[in-house]
């Protein structure tokens, strides 16, 4: 790797990411185990839907990696029967889970997708990147580490960047080489940004949520009084620590253009600290309406969903139309067998009754012969 890796922009192959772990995380990166101690099996031997065909037909390896077991209960004493496994294509950074059930009354197994890693029962080092709190992001440090066995283990040669979040692997990576090097306890995570004080944000209270527009901000408004100035001072966090008091009217002076709000970044949100002569009372707070990226979130989920019925819906009108080709050909046989089995028995009828004749004729010849009157003895 050279020493000049991007987090963003580098390529992500095995040594690229092995000689960065190693070089900036060392300790933590050496905490994880080898890919060779994991359990890995293959998917050539087991049963699966339609769906899950095609998302794994079309894969160019054929390894699935153990990540824990099958656990839907809340309570789960015993170790669970049914292993759930993870996948990843070489041409996209996507993870799917499956899990592997043993068929009813066969020695057959029956490869199932898992909707939910709430289920799952995870194994080490999975169980040890923490918990979903504070937002969803032990699930993305998990799906880190699957990506990161699956790529040095050979099966993917390249990771695919988020798009919309370059820095997402990396940065889930290190973080759950942190985790799993503290034993699953919340380690302590390098300065960001914003923590290093590059960046400062006055303190968020106990305040009415507006949601943000398009991307967000932490900004916050003093507690008006009247006295000290004509107007709320604003903060303009994403930039810098200083308040800038914006007058309603001016009555000497022509009126001053107020300065223009920095572009907000999405991880931030606006905070309304205190109304005063508002419209809006402590009895009666704003309501808050949904984040842009779970309402998107749940619309690509629906939408997948949708595309799964669309796609199983295909496959039983195709099945169907297998089905009616096969009916149209047994009947086009039966039919040809039917125009022959007339033909023969009508031919069969033709010859009956020219034997039927025959046999008529031969009763009038028989009868022609006996009433003709005998020779006289001689």
């Amino acid at each position: 790797m050279s020493p000049d890796f991007n987090e963003a922009r580098s390529p992500l192959t095995s040594d690229n990411v092995q000689s960065w772990g190693r070089t900036y995380f060392s300790a933590p990166f050496r905490a994880l185990p080898r890919f060779a101690r994991l359990n890995w099996t293959g998917f050539e031997e087991l049963s699966m839907s339609r769906p899950v065909w095609r998302s794994l037909g079309r894969s160019t390896h054929k390894q699935l990696l153990v990540i824990g077991g099958y656990a839907p209960g809340p309570d789960i004493e015993e170790e669970p029967t049914d292993r759930v496994v993870a996948h990843v294509h070489s041409d996209e950074a996507e993870v799917s889970f499956y899990r592997i059930s043993e068929v009813e009354d066969s020695n057959l197994f029956e490869l199932q997708p898992v909707n939910s890693t709430a289920t799952v029962a995870f194994h080490a080092p999975f169980c040890h990147v923490g918990d979903d709190t504070g937002g969803s992001k032990a699930i993305h440090r998990v799906s880190a580490l699957i990506l990161y066995y699956f790529l040095v283990a050979g099966h993917v040669k390249e990771l695919v960047r988020n798009k919309s979040d370059p820095t997402m692997f990396t940065r889930n990576f290190r973080d759950a080489c942190l985790w799993v090097e503290n034993g699953g306890e919340r380690p302590i995570l390098p300065p960001t940004r914003r923590s290093s004080g590059l960046i400062t944000s006055p303190p968020l209270c106990n305040s009415v949520p507006v949601r943000p527009k398009r991307s967000s901000t932490v900004s916050s408004m003093s507690q008006y009084n009247p006295e000290d100035t004509p107007a709320p001072p604003i903060t303009r966090s994403a930039t810098d620590s200083m308040s800038v008091k914006i007058k309603r009217e001016r009555d000497e002076d022509t009126p001053l253009r107020p300065k223009k709000h920095p572009r907000r970044t999405l991880s931030e949100q606006i905070v309304i600290t205190k109304y005063q002569d508002s419209i809006l009372s402590p009895k009666s707070p704003m309501p808050r309406s949904p984040a842009p990226e779970r309402v998107n979130k749940a619309l690509t989920d629906r939408i997948q969903h949708l595309k799964d019925e669309n796609a199983d819906l295909k496959d039983g009108i195709s099945g169907l139309e297998g089905d009616k080709e096969d009916l149209q050909r047994k009947i086009a046989k039966d039919a040809r067998i039917y125009r022959a089995l007339r033909l023969e028995s009508e031919q069969m009828r033709q010859d009956l009754t020219a034997v039927m004749l025959r046999l008529t004729s031969l009763e009038s010849e028989v009868a022609q012969i006996r009433a003709k009157p005998g020779r006289p003895k001689g």
